[in-house]
């Protein structure tokens, strides 16, 4: 398994590059109206394990990672 990305000491994960190959666009156009935000949304996984979106430069938000 690879090594995990630091922790700041507020607890947010240092890594904001996600793993190559897990980056996916979310395309929620036949759910409806309700899920109209999620069209086009980018996630990728962080080597800490959480998946998120991604900014528009396909970095990471910034998050914390997931309780062991």
């Amino acid at each position: 398994m690879a090594e995990k990305p630091a922790v700041t000491a507020h607890g947010y994960c240092t890594n904001t590059a996600p793993v190559p190959g897990t980056v996916r666009t979310v395309n929620a156009k036949n759910t409806g109206p309700k899920f109209f935000h999620l069209r086009g949304r980018r996630y990728g996984e962080c080597p800490c394990g959480k998946e998120l979106s991604l900014t528009e430069r396909d970095n990471l938000r910034r998050h914390k990672p997931p309780q062991e």
